[in-house]
């Protein structure tokens, strides 16, 4: 099929095809290779890029938080106002409401004493109201203490609504305040409003450019959303989340999205909050896609001048060899033209131009001896023709003899052990059941001395044919010598050839013989054996049948035995 298609295009093109087919390989390769490696790279950038900033969001939360931290620490420690904590709380509210203004994130401040009841806080908000209850009292009174963020419960009706309508939420600092003896004496707390990590994301979007879409969304330590769209839902699966970046895909679109948790800082241990950038993936890899095209534009076109190039030079190297084929053509065409030019082009096509020449300077001088010798080589041949099929004939009609039992016609021993031989090898590689049978003529010396030699010869002559009509086709039947018969049954097993074996015996001894005039009955009996794979070769399959045929002579004659079923006989009887 390739062969055939090869000869139908030119050299020119062949050299075009298979120089171009490897060339555009090698370009086709190395630019996607060059066009994997870059998008690798960018898309690394955009990743590196848009985790620098989750990181920034994450590390001003964490410094936001250290600070108030350490703010709501101090003014709780500070000596001054250890005077004021219980007794001049105007002063106090006074101090705290200084705070609020200096940082307008603290919702609420207040100082409630051991018994959890409120004795000053901003606007007076709350005072006179137990906080017994609240977490970060409970907190506070053991230590420095931080609450995640949650929605306002006593403070949600007395604040000032939110400019979005959206219901407070807050994230509690609080610290033990001590009188000079270092006794508790009461917690300050402070609600830090949460909008403040609102206004934190906006700073850090904000210095970035808007093309780039970016979007963050902070999340609590379970993977629940806590600033950004759906609160309160879990949008990412924690191994992606513990990953670090990973692809969000959602209706809207699928986009790149980076991971990167708060550690905290100083003495503020985190909240364990999460902070995701997402970026839409085709504005991600914008600069990716446009490098790869260009890489991909880049190598089609070297790819196209590179066949342009081979075409060119195919043509080139292929001209001269086109001269010298039409050359040689128009001899074989033109009765005229016996010589071709000679041809240049390259070391080699100069040497096929010159060998071309000499061949044709050759050919001149043996067509006319060839047409000297033609009639004679004809008649020779025809000569040996009919000698070769005489020949033939005469061979054919000596294996016919070398391999033909003279008296019966059958195989003789030499003839039918090869075909035995190659019925063994086939029972042994596709294990396809064979069975020998030995046939021997009763009696047959007392034929010989009561009849005469010649009819015996009958006898013997007409046992094999009925052998012969027994079997098919495909088995195959010899003489052995004398009186003695052997079959090779193909595709049969022991009770298979038991069977046939009957059959042969039945009719022999119902056939009544009639050489010279002579009216006689004959016996045989018959051994079979079925090949075994432990037999070594065919000569063990019929030394086993043999076996079998002597044991039926010595059971009275006239009968078939199986060596197999004979060695059962002996096992049963031990």
């Amino acid at each position: 099929m390739l062969g055939q298609l090869a000869d139908r295009i030119s050299l020119q093109r062949q050299i075009t095809l298979f120089a171009g087919a490897i060339g555009l390989f090698i370009v086709g390769a190395t630019t996607a290779g060059s066009a994997l490696l870059a998008s690798g790279q960018a898309t690394d950038m955009a990743r590196n890029a848009l985790l620098q900033v989750a990181r920034s969001v994450a590390d001003r939360l964490d410094q936001d938080m250290a600070e108030r931290l350490r703010e709501i620490r101090n003014v709780a420690a500070l000596q001054p106002l250890q005077p004021h904590w219980l007794e001049n709380t105007g002063s106090l509210r006074q101090v705290m409401e200084t705070m609020q203004k200096s940082l307008p994130d603290y919702a609420w401040i207040g100082f409630a004493d051991t018994s959890g009841q409120v004795r000053a806080a901003t606007g007076g908000i709350l005072e006179g109201v137990s906080v017994a209850q609240r977490p970060w009292f409970n907190s506070g009174m053991k230590g420095v203490a931080i609450e995640d963020v949650h929605l306002a419960k006593l403070l949600q009706s007395l604040l000032k609504p939110s400019v979005d309508g959206t219901p407070f939420r807050f994230v509690d600092v609080a610290a033990p305040v001590t009188d000079a003896s270092g006794q508790v004496i009461g917690v300050l707390g402070s609600h830090l409003s949460w909008s403040w990590a609102d206004v934190v994301r906006r700073e850090v979007l904000s210095s970035r450019s808007p093309e780039l879409k970016e979007e963050i969304i902070v999340l609590d330590r379970a993977g629940r959303v806590l600033l950004g769209p759906s609160l309160g839902s879990s949008p990412f699966a924690p191994e992606d989340l513990a990953a670090g970046h990973f692809i969000a895909r959602s209706a809207d679109g699928d986009r790149l999205a980076t991971a990167s948790p708060t550690h905290g800082r100083g003495d503020y241990p985190g909240l364990g909050w999460i902070v995701v950038a997402l970026q839409p993936v085709n504005t991600a890899l914008a600069t990716a896609n446009r490098l790869t095209s260009l890489i991909l534009l880049l190598g089609l076109g070297a790819g196209t001048l590179g066949v342009v190039g081979i075409f060119l030079v195919a043509t080139r190297l292929s001209r001269p060899l086109a001269q010298l084929t039409a050359a040689v053509d128009r001899i074989g065409r033109e009765p005229n033209s016996t010589m071709t030019k000679r041809v240049h082009g390259s070391p080699e096509v100069l040497q096929l131009s010159a060998a071309v020449r000499s061949l044709l300077r050759r050919i001149g001088t043996a067509e006319a001896e060839a047409r000297d010798v033609g009639a004679e080589a004809s008649k020779a041949v025809h000569a040996a023709q009919d000698r070769v099929r005489r020949l033939g004939a005469d061979l054919h009609a000596m294996q016919l003899l070398a391999d033909t039992d003279g008296l019966t016609g059958l195989l003789n021993r030499r003839a039918f052990l090869p075909l035995a031989k190659d019925a063994m090898s086939y029972f042994k590689r596709y294990r396809r059941s064979i069975s020998v049978l030995m046939i021997d003529i009763d009696h047959f010396k007392r034929v010989n001395d009561l009849y005469g030699h010649a009819a015996g010869d009958v006898v013997i002559r007409q046992i094999g044919g009925i052998i012969s009509d027994a079997i098919r086709t495909t088995d195959k039947v010899a003489r052995f010598g004398g009186e003695e018969f052997v079959v090779l049954l193909r595709e049969t097993d022991a009770v298979g050839a038991a069977v046939i074996a009957e059959r042969i015996r039945r009719t022999v001894a119902t056939t009544v013989f009639e050489p010279d005039s002579s009216r006689l009955l004959a016996t045989i009996s018959v051994g079979i054996a079925e090949a075994e794979h432990t037999d070594e070769d065919i000569d063990r399959t019929i030394e086993r049948a043999d076996r079998a045929l002597y044991d039926a002579k010595s059971r009275g004659r006239n009968c078939v035995r199986s060596f197999e079923v004979e060695a059962t006989d002996l096992r049963a009887a031990a």
